[in-house]
């Protein structure tokens, strides 16, 4: 079986959680010999790449703030896909985002879906630089999938809500983390002080200056913690004043990240809060369990089926509630011990190759 994977989430992402998913499932394929894959890419920077050898592409690093070098790349990537999907040389093809290009070219081999979340149906009008617009696109690919991956039960109902879709051919498979068996190749020396981190993006329905306004009360009583953003793009203007208005500008600090950064912040924080108002799944989740980091996380979509019993929840929308939550945390080193064991628990019920194994059953379904 040979499956085809094309080069959207791969052109203008250097990291993300859609990229993430399918490099994982890319790397778990590349161990296996009862698969075959091709990813159609010739550009891109995408950061995971790098760290494995089934994409020949090109990278642009120096170009790479350039918007209209981004926007050639996409377009010849766009074209090399063209050219492998005519080429027919697989039995299913799995696009990596919404993108309606591939549908004339196609020529009746079986595709494959994944719906992530449906922040933009139900957010859209909120925020409309969600892509409100994908709405249409994505209703067309669904009608026409073969086969629809949904992340998480949570997903899955949303796809139900927002779409009129057969059950039937809808597949749930949870996702993984490799941080469950990463080793860094040197030691990093921890931070200099006890903080609560924040992982990823913080605009919009990730919903950090919600949280930033409700732990401020907290950071003012311990003195002592800091906070860490890893992750997500330099503070904004904006950002900046925020904190410099709550007298906490030298308490809470921008890092970059790379995996091996990334976990060793992880390993160290008190806590790792996610306070987002939707998650089609919660990578971040497993990453935290996956290095002993207490979890203290939203109360809504798909975070309670993903963290189980091994967090502690809140209300996103209720300043009092995160407040009491990181609080209870951050005062309570039993609670903190409990936390990573039942973390260390319920991550061995998730892995990559799970995950893959799971998808390869989704393709020997339509070959």
């Amino acid at each position: 079986m040979k499956v085809l994977y094309d080069h959207q989430s791969f052109t203008g992402a250097a990291y993300g959680g859609v990229s993430r998913y399918f490099f994982e499932l890319l790397r778990s394929f590349a161990k296996r010999d009862d698969i075959e894959f091709e990813l159609s890419l010739r550009f891109s920077n995408n950061e995971y790449l790098d760290q494995e050898s089934f994409s020949r592409h090109f990278r642009f690093r120096p170009l790479a703030h350039l918007q209209n070098v981004n926007r050639l790349a996409s377009m010849l990537n766009r074209i090399h896909s063209i050219q492998r999907l005519q080429k027919a040389r697989f039995d299913v093809f799995h696009p990596t985002y919404y993108h309606q290009y591939f549908l004339k070219y196609i020529n009746g081999k079986p595709f494959v879906l994944t719906f992530h979340d449906a922040t933009s149906e139900r957010y859209g009008h909120q925020y409309p630089e969600l892509g409100e617009n994908l709405n249409d696109v994505k209703k067309l690919l669904i009608k026409r999938a073969d086969r629809i991956i949904a992340v998480s039960e949570y997903s899955k109902q949303e796809l139900l809500t927002f779409y009129n879709v057969d059950p039937d051919k809808v597949r749930v498979i949870h996702l993984g983390t490799s941080f469950a068996h990463y080793t860094p190749r040197q030691t990093t020396p921890a931070l200099p002080f006890p903080y609560l981190l924040f992982v990823g993006k913080r605009p919009l329905y990730k919903n950090f200056p919600a949280f930033f306004r409700a732990v401020q009360p907290v950071l003012h009583r311990h003195r002592d913690i800091h906070l860490v953003c890893a992750g997500g793009g330099t503070f904004t203007h904006a950002e900046q004043e925020l904190f410099h208005a709550a007298g906490l500008t030298h308490r809470v600090h921008y890092r970059p990240v790379t995996d091996a950064a990334l976990y060793n912040l992880y390993q160290h924080a008190l806590a790792f809060v996610f306070p987002s108002l939707n998650e089609g799944f919660g990578i971040p989740v497993l990453e935290a369990f996956s290095c002993g980091c207490p979890a203290v996380l939203s109360n809504r979509s798909s975070l309670p089926e993903v963290g189980a019993d091994a967090a502690v929840y809140f209300d996103p929308d209720d300043d009092e509630a995160i407040a009491d939550a990181v609080e209870r945390v951050i005062t309570q080193p039993s609670l903190r011990d409990d936390l990573r064991r039942r973390g260390a628990g319920r991550i061995r019920l998730f892995s990559c190759e799970k995950t893959a194994q799971q998808t390869f059953q989704v393709y020997k379904e339509l070959v």
